[in-house]
């Protein structure tokens, strides 16, 4: 017997529908039931409205007007299926509430009856809800399970009332309304709905099923069937010249790949033709995903350096590299480098290469000891006598100086307020011989500083005549712009190169790296203490670098620091206020000094949990401004105020505020 895939399809829609459809009676449920508690909640507030509204005729201290009113609210409670529906009075100083009337729905608790009745007193029943009516809130919405029954209960005040005696409305609440819904009619009502939901989304389900079933057989069995016929007309036997696809089973997809095995046959020619060129491409597509993976990213802005490289390669993969690397001791790593070879080789000779380097930067050796090392170690593992110019240099933030030694390349320059060219004594190009010696050099490098490096793919660039592009001329370009930062510096001299080729085609890799030196930034002000300034302290903030949440936490805390300075610490008269931020790579420190008199703004912060938000005055800026904080400390010291604050860049956990106030 045949087995078809149809069958197989339509047995694999029936799971799949039997799970959906259990999926979607769960969520029904969840949505009918989540619909009933809503509609229940639209019933008794309309309910309690239509009270509220009506029982303002009448006299909450004269039981007998409430007389008439048990059938108005049976009728309210049948007709919006409500369980309880009540008019209380609540005394507040005694908590006690009486019953002044009570209508009851076809679900009521007889208990509940007998248990609240018209005259009623609930002794030191008064909930703070109730409290909160009497009080003047318009509406309370809440959910209470007690011996009675488990309800929702909507309250609402009777906002004023007839005094018999004076013949006059009052406006006053002395009442209020109380309507209930029992959960149990509220299921009720869920139960039902959810059967009528149920019965059409199996008549949907079973008709959409059928549906599917027909439409499978027309248009996809029979379809299937007529293709496998006409592929096998379609092609010719040429023999076996390929590995067939298996054949299992009598199924249609079976007989399709039956036609395919044939069919193939007829394009084996074409698949041998394209495999050369699809090997090829795809060593190239590897090596090209290699080096772009072991080269850093193009653009780097740490604290004390900024960093940009850019490498244009004349094939798909090319035997240049640059290098860079942030040591453990602040030092930064830079590196360039030009292999002999081009291509595939070129590409795998610098992968080597940059592997190397890197690991003898983070080592700790200096630039005329990782030459020698990289030298040796690549000259002993070089049977096809390739070579590659290297320059290495390693800058010291805390002296400034920039340690560097180069082997055969074309020598950087250094970028300040004239064009300096690093073309001290050099070594031999690495990778042939070993041995070789390597000498180190230093200069001095000052904030705004920038090193240029590049390769010979730069200056030997070509245009359509065949002129280069020269050193004369990259060097005026560097003049041109000595006053760019990195990035803006490199794109100038690709864009110029790039003029100056046009038409022409490249030939040799082009590749440059650029480090600057950053410029300190001075965060401190000197300010007269009054709230005009704070202008100023916000600007401070703003220039530091840091992420944008961040920034608004240190606003917060230096605007209320400040302005509780401002207020607290010259009574009667004026004085200054210093403000200075140390941006550290893990925290920024806020230090506040004023010669006010003394004033610890860390000290009292209040607890949350005892604030009382109505009524207490103050003390809320100080403890949402301290809580952002990680630390803090005062110190009174030659008759100055000294506050200083801590904010981490990152928390790996929550502050706890319990230890603040002790700098870590």
């Amino acid at each position: 017997m045949k087995h078809s895939v149809f069958w197989k399809i339509i047995i694999g829609l029936l799971v799949f529908t039997s799970l959906a459809e259990c999926i979607m009676m769960f969520v029904l449920y969840n949505v009918t039931y989540n619909q009933a508690v809503e509609d229940a909640t639209e019933n008794i507030r309309y309910a309690a409205s239509n009270c509220a509204s009506t029982f303002e005729f009448y006299d909450p201290n004269d039981l007998s007007d409430y007389q008439d009113a048990r059938e108005f609210l049976n009728n309210l409670c049948n007709g919006l299926d409500i369980t309880y529906l009540y008019i209380l009075k609540g005394d507040i100083q005694t908590r006690n509430e009486t019953y002044l009337a009570a209508g009851y729905g076809k679900n009521a608790s007889e208990e509940y009856i007998n248990n609240r009745y018209p005259g009623y007193i609930a002794q030191g029943k008064l909930r703070n809800e109730q409290i909160d009516i009497l009080h003047g809130k318009e509406e309370v919405m809440l959910h209470e399970k007690n011996q009675f029954d488990d309800t929702l209960i909507c309250y609402m005040p009777v906002l004023r009332h007839y005094d018999n005696k004076k013949h006059e409305f009052v406006e006053e609440i002395s009442s209020m309304v109380c309507a209930e819904m029992s959960l149990k009619s509220i299921m009720e009502n869920t139960v039902r709905q959810y059967t009528h939901f149920i019965i059409i989304d199996l008549f949907v389900a079973v008709l959409l099923l059928a549906t599917t079933g027909v439409i499978l057989y027309f248009r996809v069995s029979k379809p299937l069937k007529l293709i496998s016929k006409r592929m096998k007309g379609f092609v010719s036997n040429r023999g076996d010249f390929f590995e067939k696809l298996p054949v299992n089973g009598k199924d249609e997809i079976a007989e399709v790949s039956d036609s395919f095995n044939t069919m193939a046959q007829e394009i084996d020619d074409f698949i041998m033709k394209l495999s050369e060129l699809n090997r090829q491409r795809a060593e190239l597509n590897i090596a090209r995903s290699i080096q772009r993976g072991l080269l850093e990213p193009q653009d780097y802005l740490g604290k004390n350096v900024s960093i940009t490289g850019a490498m244009l390669t004349a094939k798909d993969v090319g035997g240049d590299l640059y290098d860079y690397y942030v040591l453990e001791n602040g030092n930064v790593f830079v590196a360039i480098a030009d292999v002999s070879g081009k291509g595939v080789t070129g590409a795998l000779f610098m992968s080597r290469a940059i592997t190397l380097l890197h690991e003898y930067a983070k080592l700790g050796h200096s630039p005329g000891e990782m030459l020698n090392e990289y030298n040796n170690n690549l000259a002993h593992h070089n049977p096809n006598m390739m070579f590659i110019t290297t320059f290495v240099a390693i800058y010291h933030p805390d002296t400034g100086e920039l340690t560097f030694s180069n082997a055969g390349h074309n020598p950087p320059y250094i970028v300040s307020d004239s064009l300096i060219t690093l073309d001290n004594e050099c070594g031999s190009a690495a990778g042939v011989f070993e041995n070789e010696t390597y000498p180190e050099y230093s200069v001095h490098m000052k904030p705004g500083d920038r090193l240029y490096m590049f390769t010979d793919g730069v200056t030997e660039a070509q245009n359509a005549e065949g002129g280069f592009f020269g050193e004369e001329r990259l060097e005026n370009i560097l003049r041109q712009h000595r006053d760019d930062n990195t990035d803006d510096l490199v794109s100038s001299v690709i864009e110029e190169i790039k003029r100056f080729s046009s038409g022409a085609e490249q030939t040799d890799d082009i590749t440059m790296l650029a480090l600057e030196i950053n410029p300190e930034k001075d965060f401190s002000l000197h300010l007269e203490a009054k709230t005009e300034n704070l202008e100023a302290v916000n600007q401070l903030i703003s220039g530091m670098e840091v992420s944008e949440d961040m920034r608004f936490q240190l606003n917060l805390i230096a605007e209320e620091v400040f302005v509780n300075i401002c207020s607290y610490s010259y009574p009667g008269s004026t004085g200054d206020v210093d403000i200075s931020a140390d941006v550290r790579e893990d925290a920024v420190v806020l230090t506040f000094t004023d010669s006010g008199i003394p004033f610890n703004q860390g000290k009292d912060i209040l607890n949350i949990d005892d604030y009382d938000m109505e009524h207490a005055v103050g003390g809320l800026g100080r403890f949402i401004s301290f809580s952002f904080a990680d630390d803090y400390s005062y110190e009174r010291q030659d008759g100055k105020n000294i506050l200083t604050i801590v904010k981490k860049t990152v928390n790996d956990e929550e502050p706890n505020n319990d230890k603040k106030g002790e700098l870590v």
